[in-house]
């Protein structure tokens, strides 16, 4: 017999996740800022446990990171092998509505048995009714903006809240899991050799353009992973006329077929 399993999909909305974070910090509830890689094992703890499943047997089959322009934050989603997606939210004056609808169809029709939403609502019916056929749960980890109340159940969450009672009971302490960051001092060998800095795909690495000879570019990631080449035809538009040296920009890292690395989808920032 096949071992029952349990498949998540997530859905983050990056601004209120960052921004409550953030204040939580600061107004001194919790010990230090919560991390995705964490928010992944919480979802998985909590929710896999909850439907009786052990932590090996859950797991996380589409994840995306949401948010309405590029954020500090894209480097770490995308670390945490999460898709980074630009949605504006439903409504401009409040940040916690919900993310627009394109931002999370696609992520919450994926063939999974539980759909996780946080710092959102999925508030379109259909949407949800659809779910519902599908035998989908869905679980809103909610972070509503100040004053409001939240009533929580078994699957709607005021995340705040729980973070702020229980910050350090399992399994709200895995939130607050530390992810090691790159070693910026170590000597240029050692960081181009670093496995973990695989190819990625989400358009939310920063640099700064060095230089543009030639149908070759440079760019100096401003992660501290040294500089990156990129070829005239991998910006966006292709060419070197809308780029020029001292540029912001964003773009990918993927490894090529000779083994280097190249940065792609390179546009101005």
């Amino acid at each position: 017999m096949a071992e029952m399993r349990c498949s998540i999909s997530l859905v983050i909305n990056g601004g209120r996740w960052l921004q409550e974070g953030e204040a939580l910090v600061a107004q001194g509830d919790v010990p230090r800022l919560w991390s995705l890689a964490g928010l992944q094992d919480y979802v998985r703890l909590s929710i896999g446990g909850r439907l009786g499943h052990t932590l090996e047997q859950t797991a996380i089959v589409e994840q995306r990171w949401c948010r309405a322009k590029p954020s500090a934050a894209d480097g770490e989603a995308v670390a945490a092998a999460a898709a980074v997606v630009t949605a504006p939210h439903v409504t401009a004056d409040d940040t916690g509505a919900g993310l627009a609808l394109e931002a999370v169809e696609a992520a919450a029709l994926v063939k999974c048995d539980v759909m996780v939403t946080v710092g959102s609502q999925i508030t379109w019916q259909p949407l949800r009714q659809k779910l519902e056929a599908a035998g989908v749960q869905l679980v809103e980890l909610l972070l509503p903006a100040s004053g409001k109340v939240v009533v929580s159940t078994e699957r709607v969450i005021d995340l705040r809240e729980l973070v702020k009672q229980q910050h350090g009971n399992s399994p709200v302490s895995a939130m607050f899991k530390t992810v090691a960051a790159p070693a910026v001092n170590a000597p240029a060998a050692t960081r181009n050799t670093v496995e973990h800095d695989d190819s990625f795909a989400a358009n939310a690495i920063l640099g700064t353009v060095k230089a543009l000879a030639k149908g070759y570019g440079t760019v100096t990631r401003k992660d501290g992973r040294g500089e990156v080449q990129f070829l005239a035809g991998h910006v966006s538009p292709p060419g070197f006329e809308f780029i020029e040296v001292g540029d912001t920009v964003r773009f990918d890292v993927v490894k090529v077929s000779s083994g280097k690395w190249q940065a792609q989808r390179v546009v101005r920032s």
